[in-house]
């Protein structure tokens, strides 16, 4: 269980730092202490789902990213994204699913 904590904190630290966020913002915005955000990004405390739902949002994620590491592609997102590769010349499409996967590949790394 231990693991799962420490994965979980760490994709909410993870988040916050790309958001450019402080802790004491997130905190602040989760309607949490600072000392409990850290807590829980050193995956030292859980947090009740209500928590989650706070951090979710103020952060602008998924709960099931949170807690397991993947989200679902939501109808809206699929829309815009089907939407802009269709906007491309049909010569340019093959170049942008090659930068997507580049990208990808580097998410990962």
């Amino acid at each position: 269980m231990k693991g799962q904590y420490t994965e979980v904190g760490a994709r909410i630290l993870q988040a916050r730092k790309m958001q450019g966020l402080t802790r004491e913002r997130l905190a602040e915005t989760a309607d949490i202490s600072v000392q409990f955000l850290a807590d829980i990004e050193r995956g030292a405390k859980n947090m009740t789902v209500t928590t989650l739902r706070k951090l979710a949002t103020a952060l602008s994620l998924s709960t099931d990213y949170i807690v397991n590491g993947t989200a679902e592609i939501t109808s809206e997102e699929e829309a815009a994204w089907l939407e802009l590769y269709k906007a491309l010349p049909p010569e340019k499409r093959a170049y942008a699913l090659d930068i997507l996967r580049v990208f990808l590949q580097a998410s990962r790394a």
